[in-house]
């Protein structure tokens, strides 16, 4: 027989038999995430347990099983499970792997932070390029005059929406906020508004290791709404810009745009309006204000309540896929 021929029949043989193991592999993680969307956290832990030990596998599917094998570990309140589980997510680099904050629950996104900085003794931001800008947005202050308390919740939706925006850049790395929460009770920070004076948001950037931290603030008064940013650099703290920009507080996302371009023009970074056009979530006011309530039980680690909030902002936009995202992310944890 020629040897060339059983050379081939050998290599397509082995070729087949991959391939095999590789659809029985996907067909089991699917088998686990139906047990996963219905709290069978049990057998879910059972299958991808079994499938994160299987040296097999490929790289692309290894981290679907360990993130949700992170995600499951975590619903059950296996911490050192699922610490285990995002310690063998971040082995697999590179390149750098990070879980989808909107996508994750917020327990996991600390655990998958802690397990990063147990990795490389650190708490900064990694970056595959050196050169990369990167910047942190702090929650804004709420200075209104009219309807204060109904605005509170927009401390946190206005930062959420500069960082959407920022993030049209592709020469900055905008840190997600969640991240910062992380380092704040890290340094035992409290996350209020009121307290950020530009020493404190130094020390926030030093610990995250970037280049500038935004502050920011906003008024309402009447139907107006004005937005205004301070941007300081981590390094030596000096203010490198302030920005202000103002509008109908009906069109509070062209108000926010504004703001975003002349921020980013200020730190040399390319940001245009077709960019922040591909971040865009929404544009309802309602949808808006109903996501950051949502935001404000997330962190107090209300699931439910938040969870109700995320629900209420789909009712207003039924497009807003971050709401849908975060509301998916949390519903395990509320049973």
């Amino acid at each position: 027989m020629n040897g060339r021929f059983v050379f081939g029949t050998i290599l397509v043989c082995a070729l087949c038999v991959g391939l095999a193991f590789g659809q029985r592999g996907k067909q089991q993680f699917d088998e686990a995430m139906k047990h996963y969307n219905s709290a069978n956290f049990d057998k879910a832990i059972g299958i991808l347990g079994k499938l994160a030990e299987d040296k097999s596998i490929d790289h692309g599917l290894m981290k679907e099983i360990l993130l949700a094998l992170g995600r499951s570990h975590t619903a059950k309140g296996n911490k050192e499970k699922a610490m285990w589980a995002m310690t063998q997510l971040i082995d697999l680099e590179p390149p750098t792997i990070t879980p989808d904050p909107d996508a994750e629950c917020p327990p996991l996104m600390k655990i998958y932070y802690e397990a990063r900085k147990a990795k490389s003794g650190s708490t900064e931001v990694e970056r595959g390029d050196p050169g990369l800008k990167t910047i942190a947005v702090l929650d804004f202050k709420n200075r209104s005059i009219d309807d204060k308390e109904k605005f509170d919740p927009m401390e946190k939706g206005f930062a959420e929406l500069l960082i959407d925006q920022l993030n049209g850049s592709v020469n900055l790395k905008v840190i997600e906020r969640e991240r910062i929460q992380w380092i704040l009770d890290e340094i035992g920070l409290e996350n209020d508004p009121t307290k950020f004076d530009q020493s404190s948001a130094v020390r926030v950037g030093k610990q995250l290791g970037v280049h500038a931290i935004l502050l920011g603030s906003f008024i309402k008064a009447k139907n107006r709404i004005d937005l205004l940013a301070r941007l300081v650099k981590v390094e030596t703290s000096e203010i490198l810009a302030t920005e202000r920009t103002s509008g109908d507080a009906d069109e509070f996302f062209d108000v926010a745009e504004n703001l975003s371009i002349g921020i980013a023009k200020k730190i040399n970074a390319s940001l245009s309006e077709a960019d922040i056009e591909k971040r865009n979530e929404t544009k309802s006011l309602d949808a808006m204000m109903s996501y950051s309530e949502g935001l404000v039980h997330l962190e107090k680690g209300n699931y439910k309540a938040a969870y109700d909030k995320f629900i209420k902002a789909l009712e207003f936009d039924p497009t807003y896929d971050k709401a849908r995202m975060k509301a998916a992310s949390i519903k395990p944890l509320i049973g």
